[in-house]
C-alpha cells in the first residue's frame, strides 16, 4: 500500500505476523551470536560483528509492532481490560520465568543463596535484567504499557500529527544530545539500563506512524538508502572503533539513535512487502501463521534452551554453524514444549 491509504489495526493482519516471527529468530540469533566475546586477534569477530548489525533490526520491530497493536486499544475494550490483559500475558509469564530462571542459576552454582538479598531482589523487580539478561526488553515494555492509556486517549485525527511530533522530538534528543554526550563520554549509562530509557518510545510511535501512513514508492527509496547507511555506520563503525579500543565500543549500540532507527524502519517496511509476497502462497502463509503462535514464548524461553545445551554439549560458540543453525534448533525445541504446556492448567497461563 501507498499514498494515503490507512489500514486498520488488525491483530490477525499476516504482515505483521510475519514480522514478529523474523524478529523473533533474529533475537535468537543475536543471542547464539559470539559477538560480545571480543578478541581483536581472532577472524571469529569480524563475522559476528556483521551478524549483529544485520540482525540488529529484531528489536525495534518488535517495540513498532506494540504501537500498532495497542495505542488505539481503546477501540477494542477498557482500560482495565488492557492492564488485565497485560498482566496476564506479559507480567506473570515474566516473574515465573525470572524465578525460574533464579533457581535454575541457584542450582548450576553460577547464584549462590547468599547472593539473594532483599537488594538483589528490589533490583531484580526494578531491572528486569539483572536475572535473566535477555529480558531487558521487558522493562521497556512495561513502560509502554503505563504510557499507553495516555497514548490511546489522544484523538484519532490527531494522533498521526502528535506521534509525528514526539518522534521528531524524541529522534533529535537521542542523536543531537545523548550521541554527543556518549561521543564526550558523558553520558550516565544507567539511563537505559533495563530497557527503561524514553528512548525506545520512538519505535512505538514510528510504527504506528508507518502503519496508518505507508510511505509512497519515493519515500521508502529514501528510507532504504537511510536504513542502508544505518546498518553500515552501525557495522563499521562498530568495528573500526571496538579495533582501535582493544574492547566492544558502543557508540552505534543505543537502539533509539540514527543508525538503529533508521535501519529498524526500513527493515520493517521491507519486511511488510515481503509478506505480502508470502501472503499470496497458502502454504507458506500457513507456515508463518502457525509459527506466529510461539512468537512470545521464543523470546521468554531462549535462555533457558542456550543454558542447558550449554550444560549438555560443549560446542564451538564462534563458529557461524553455532550462529546461525542453532537458533533454529532453538525453534525447534521451544515449539513441541510450548505445546505441552499449554495443554497444562494453570501451566499454559505462563505461555500464553
Amino acid at each position: 500500500m501507498t499514498g494515503n491509504q490507512e489500514p486498520a489495526v488488525n491483530k490477525k493482519d499476516f504482515s505483521l505476523t510475519f514480522c514478529q516471527v523474523i524478529s523473533a529468530l533474529s533475537v535468537t540469533i543475536l543471542h547464539t551470536n559470539s559477538f560480545w566475546d571480543f578478541s581483536a586477534d581472532e577472524h571469529y569477530w569480524f563475522a559476528a560483528n556483521i551478524i549483529e548489525s544485520i540482525f540488529y533490526f529484531a528489536v525495534p520491530v518488535f517495540f513498532m509492532i506494540t504501537g500498532i497493536t495497542l495505542a488505539d486499544y481503546k477501540d477494542r475494550y477498557s482500560t482495565k481490560t488492557f492492564f488485565k490483559k497485560r498482566i496476564e500475558k506479559t507480567l506473570i509469564p515474566y516473574i515465573v520465568w525470572s524465578v525460574l530462571a533464579a533457581l535454575f542459576m541457584l542450582a548450576t552454582g553460577v547464584l549462590k543463596p547468599a547472593d539473594i538479598t532483599p537488594v538483589w531482589i528490589i533490583t531484580s523487580v526494578i531491572w528486569t535484567n539483572n536475572i535473566i539478561t535477555y529480558y531487558w526488553f521487558f522493562g521497556a515494555l512495561f513502560v509502554f504499557y503505563l504510557l499507553m492509556p495516555v497514548i490511546a486517549s489522544i484523538k484519532k485525527e490527531q494522533k498521526l500529527t502528535v506521534f509525528k511530533c514526539f518522534i521528531i522530538i524524541i529522534f533529535i534528543i537521542n542523536v543531537f544530545v545523548f550521541f554527543i554526550l556518549r561521543l564526550l563520554g558523558m553520558y550516565p549509562e544507567v539511563i537505559d539500563t533495563s530497557g527503561i530509557g524514553l528512548g525506545n518510545l520512538i519505535f512505538v510511535f514510528l510504527g504506528y506512524y508507518v502503519y496508518k501512513k505507508p510511505p509512497t514508492l519515493i519515500a521508502k527509496i529514501v528510507i532504504y538508502i537511510l536504513a542502508l547507511a544505518g546498518l553500515l555506520v552501525h557495522m563499521i563503525g562498530t568495528y573500526q572503533l571496538s579495533i582501535r579500543a582493544g574492547h566492544i565500543d558502543e557508540l552505534f549500540k543505543n537502539y533509539p539513535d540514527f543508525p538503529s532507527v533508521f535501519f529498524g524502519l526500513g527493515m520493517f517496511i521491507l519486511l511488510r512487502d515481503i509478506a505480502a509476497k508470502i501472503e499470496k502462497i497458502g502454504w507458506l502463509k500457513k507456515f508463518f501463521e502457525f509459527l506466529g503462535n510461539y512468537n512470545f514464548e521464543v523470546f521468554l524461553l531462549h535462555w533457558f534452551i542456550i543454558n542447558i545445551t550449554d550444560l549438555i554439549i560443549k560446542a564451538d560458540k564462534h563458529s557461524l554453524v553455532y550462529s546461525l543453525i542453532f537458533p533454529l534448533l532453538i525453534y525447534a525445541v521451544i515449539i513441541p514444549v510450548t505445546w505441552c504446556l499449554r495443554k497444562i492448567p494453570v501451566i499454559r497461563k505462563i505461555v500464553p
